[in-house]
């Protein structure tokens, strides 16, 4: 299977918000369609602009790294879909989801166009371009199967 690509994820989103949130979200999702859209259009931004809080450098510099190298290697990721960014602001339930889904295409476009070096990772630390494009892909593809389907 060819590698997730995040435009394009972001594209099968508003081709998709007419379908039913159980259709596009994760079985057992603890947030609303929303809060997943806010929640990762801030980690892709933050990926330019830099996270709120990162855990220590010895997590980063072994677990983080090891944990990166193990989804990149897989093209998939698993982790707590219930896990906020420390530090990030409240995801707001009742937030339009045609605004969540705008905030995230502007997050891709920003994340898209940004050619300096990234902000390092909470948990897996310095990334390169591709390798957050593909981290942030399957980020995505995970909290909403339903868009890799589409």
């Amino acid at each position: 299977m060819p590698p997730i690509d995040l435009a394009r994820l972001a594209e099968r989103l508003h081709q998709n918000l007419g379908r039913p949130e159980r259709e596009l979200l994760a079985p057992g999702s603890s947030w609303n369609l929303s809060q997943t859209l806010q929640h990762c259009a801030q980690t892709v931004r933050y990926s330019v602009t830099g996270y709120p809080v990162l855990k220590p450098a010895l997590f980063r510099a072994t677990a983080g790294v090891l944990a990166k190298r193990v989804f990149l290697r897989r093209g998939a990721m698993r982790h707590s879909l219930a896990a906020e960014i420390d530090g990030a602001p409240p995801l707001d339930p009742e937030l339009p989801v045609t605004e969540a889904a705008a905030g995230l295409t502007e997050a891709v476009a920003v994340f898209t166009n940004h050619t300096a070096e990234h902000a390092p990772h909470p948990a897996y630390g310095r990334c390169t371009h591709d390798e957050f494009a593909r981290l942030h892909a399957m980020h995505l593809a995970e909290h909403l199967p339903g868009l890799v389907d589409a």
